[in-house]
């Protein structure tokens, strides 16, 4: 196994941005199902207040469990262009130290 590591910086800025693209995606589709999905739809739907209940409760699980899931991507995301960042400038100064070594 060798000890070397290649990090290709434009890949993971690439896959930095497709998180944070699909984050934004997410909050969009969400926002949607919030308009269509509202407490007054589901009371609509089921009839009464008391019947539509385990399912808004359901449905306020599922968005908050989708709001967590967006912030992570969008979190991993802006991670991933931290980390590009720093390999960057990692290499940079290298490359400085061996230009002034020569």
């Amino acid at each position: 196994m060798s000890d070397e590591v290649r990090l290709s910086t434009e890949e993971l800025h690439k896959l930095g941005a497709t998180f944070e693209i699909r984050a934004e995606e997410l909050s969009r589709q969400l926002a949607a199902f919030r308009r269509r999905a509202d407490a007054a739809a589901l009371r609509d739907g089921f009839g009464s207040d008391e019947a539509a209940r385990p399912y808004r409760e359901l449905y306020e699980q599922a968005e908050q469990a989708l709001v967590q899931l967006q912030q992570r991507l969008a979190e991993v995301g802006g991670g991933i262009k931290e980390t590009v960042a720093r390999a960057e400038a990692a290499e940079e100064e290298l490359s400085e130290m061996m230009r002034s070594v020569r």
